[in-house]
């Protein structure tokens, strides 16, 4: 998701999709992705539930169980966004599998958090992100050129 988000706002030229022979609907890597605030709630709720105990330690698995392809995620993106997303197709990666997909049935049962929002939502709420902080946290290009200039000045 961050690096079609860099696509979108110039950032990268375009996206390397890693295979399209897969066995999934498209040939591209399918996965689980959940909205970043989804995952923020996950662990607060995971937290939450390790502050109840008298130790020890709690595994849970964060998804939403649907799984999107790359390509779904792209299409979903340019809607979002308004804009078309180069990408290019390279080789697999080794050891990606075709299909990677969470099962958060114990998360949902010990502290009933399931994900609500769909791809669509992501990724409008990942476009206003990016779009309006087009370098993440980061100030831009430059900034380490600024910062000499001004240690130079001193």
């Amino acid at each position: 998701m961050p690096f079609v988000q860099q696509v979108a706002v110039g950032r990268r030229e375009c996206l390397s999709v890693f295979g399209n022979d897969y066995p999934t609907p498209d040939g591209t890597g399918v996965r689980d992705y959940i909205h970043v605030d989804e995952l923020a709630e996950g662990h607060i709720c995971a937290l939450e539930k390790l502050f109840t105990m008298d130790g020890g330690c709690i595994i849970h698995n964060l998804g939403s169980g649907t799984g999107y392809s790359v390509l779904e995620m792209v299409k979903a993106f340019e809607e979002a966004c308004g804009k078309k997303i180069a990408y290019k197709i390279v080789d697999r990666r080794p050891g990606d599998l075709g299909t990677v997909i969470a099962n958060a049935a114990k998360a949902k049962a010990d502290f009933g958090w399931q994900t609500k929002r769909g791809l669509k939502e992501m990724c409008e709420s990942a476009w206003k992100w990016q779009s309006n902080n087009p370098y993440g946290y980061e100030d831009g290009p430059g900034k380490e050129l600024c910062a000499l200039a001004l240690c130079k000045r001193k």
